[in-house]
């Protein structure tokens, strides 16, 4: 078998047991959301129509762009803004990205790789096959979860699967600069738990800076849009997805666009960077 090839089915293999479990608690959670909202539809549809001006209990929701009577799709990928979504994503975006280099250093394993037929380009382009190609089938797991729920629960407006895969595309792509920049500070290091630390610094400073800028009391302060575009957690709009799909392209094409960058000066830092000998 090609040794890039072959590289790729050994990640796979490494990663297998995380990569299920972490697929299986999206699409848990994919089925969870749609059995909630056929569980609650009627009464947020009545509650959004009785108070039309009030935020009620129901005001996130439309604060996140559901309307006055959202459809069910815009009810079910609301839910997909939940941490525990985006954990998973980040979670397994930070561990692929550190394993990359840094790991391998770290155990002295690197080498045994490098000794092999393939270059540091093939090998770096493997890690970033195997470890993207996760990310999707993970994003697409909750997409799967809400889709197969779809046909065992009672909804207003079901949505088709490919109704959901745009906002689980979204989702996939939020993990992509969350990989590249993890993966940057991987080829700068020889060792796995400074990459983590600083890709789970700058994930959740990001996410932080989100939440406060969504914070009602801080709505009229002089900062807040600049915390706002600091955050890549902004482009992430799986509501937008599903409904008019205003920002989708822009969103997805900023996120690639990040992820891309990182990557091509993660290639360059790698290519010509000295590789400690295995001692």
């Amino acid at each position: 078998m090609n040794p890039f090839l072959t590289l790729i089915a050994k990640l796979f293999r490494d990663v297998r047991w995380s990569l299920l479990f972490s697929a299986a608690t999206l699409f848990a959670l994919g089925w969870l959301f749609v059995y909630v909202t056929s569980l609650n539809e009627s009464k947020i549809r009545k509650a959004l129509a009785a108070a039309p001006g009030k935020g009620g209990g129901f005001g996130w929701m439309r604060s996140m762009g559901m309307g006055e009577q959202p459809s069910s799709a815009a009810i079910i990928v609301g839910f997909w803004s939940h941490p525990m979504i985006i954990l998973v994503v980040a979670v397994w975006a930070i561990g692929r990205g550190t394993s990359a280099v840094g790991s391998e250093i770290e155990r002295g394993t690197l080498d045994l790789v490098l000794s092999r037929p393939i270059s540091r380009s093939s090998y770096l382009t493997a890690q970033i096959v195997a470890s993207l190609s996760g990310l999707f089938l993970i994003a697409l797991s909750l997409a799967a979860g809400a889709a197969i729920a779809v046909r065992y629960n009672v909804l207003g407006s079901p949505p088709g699967f490919g109704q959901l895969v745009r906002p689980a595309l979204n989702l996939a792509v939020l993990g992509l600069p969350i990989y590249a920049y993890t993966l940057l500070f991987s080829t700068l290091d020889h060792v796995r738990w400074r990459p983590t630390m600083l890709g789970s610094m700058l994930t959740l400073a990001g996410f932080i800076a989100r939440v406060i800028a969504v914070i009602p009391v801080f709505k009229d302060m002089s900062w807040r849009p600049w915390v706002d575009q600091a955050s890549i957690f902004r482009l992430y709009d799986p509501v937008d997805a599903v409904t008019g799909r205003e920002h989708f392209g822009f969103n997805v094409a900023v996120l690639i666009g990040l992820s891309a960058a990182c990557i091509t000066v993660s290639h360059l830092v790698f290519a010509t960077r000295d590789l400690p000998a295995n001692g």
